[in-house]
């Protein structure tokens, strides 16, 4: 009968509330793990490297004159289009004026090619926005590219419970000679500025971000 005394101390260890909650965490985050390691994509920057170079030799540039009219017109159209992206309605108005009908459009976040597609995805962005206001701070110029630094303050049901978020970053723009963005790179921090924002997400970004502190 003594021999029976730790089978029964171990059956009820085993089937203890707090034991099975504790093997329930374990192997749910083992299975986040496993996923999360089984999704990962393939390190394809170099391909991502290759086709910026390659949009900005096919987009070619405007030949505009510094601080020529054409120049100026083109210039207050993006920047006012940027004002304006959270206006689903502005956006449907004005994609066509803004962008060339073959544009390039890469913000970090996607990749759209063509007004068509690029209007789409402001539309339905401008759509899960409660709000959005974007500050130009400067414009600079480095040969044909145009370099818009800006700064956004956003809110979103699906981000930080709605609360404003705020981001800075830089537009790098090629117009066509119609004066039309013909290529758009965005630079800004999309893990910081919208990912860690972002249910679960979020977490797994502050995690990585503490490990690299």
């Amino acid at each position: 009968m003594r021999g029976e005394v730790p089978i029964t101390v171990t059956a009820s260890v085993l089937i203890h509330p707090l034991t099975t909650f504790i093997a329930g965490v374990l192997v749910t985050l083992a299975l986040i793990g496993w996923l999360l390691k089984t999704s990962v994509a393939p390190n394809q920057s170099g391909g991502f490297v290759s086709e910026y170079h390659q949009q900005i030799e096919k987009t070619g540039g405007s030949g505009f004159s510094s601080g020529s009219a054409d120049e100026v017109a083109a210039l207050e159209r993006f920047k006012g289009f940027l004002k304006g992206i959270g206006d689903a309605k502005f956006i449907s108005e004005n994609t066509l004026k803004v962008y060339s009908a073959d544009a390039f459009l890469d913000d970090t976040l996607v990749v759209h090619h063509g007004a068509a597609a690029i209007e789409d995805y402001f539309v339905k962005t401008a759509g899960n926005m409660t709000s959005c206001e974007v500050t130009i701070d400067d414009v600079s110029r480095s040969g044909e590219n145009y370099y818009v630094r800006w700064t956004m303050v956003f809110s979103a049901p699906a981000m930080s419970g709605g609360q404003p978020v705020h981001s800075v970053g830089i537009s790098q723009v090629r117009f066509n000679r119609e004066g039309k963005v013909a290529f758009h790179q965005d630079f800004w921090d999309s893990g910081k500025n919208f990912y860690g924002h972002l249910p679960v997400a979020g977490g797994v970004i502050g995690f990585i971000r503490k490990r690299l502190e």
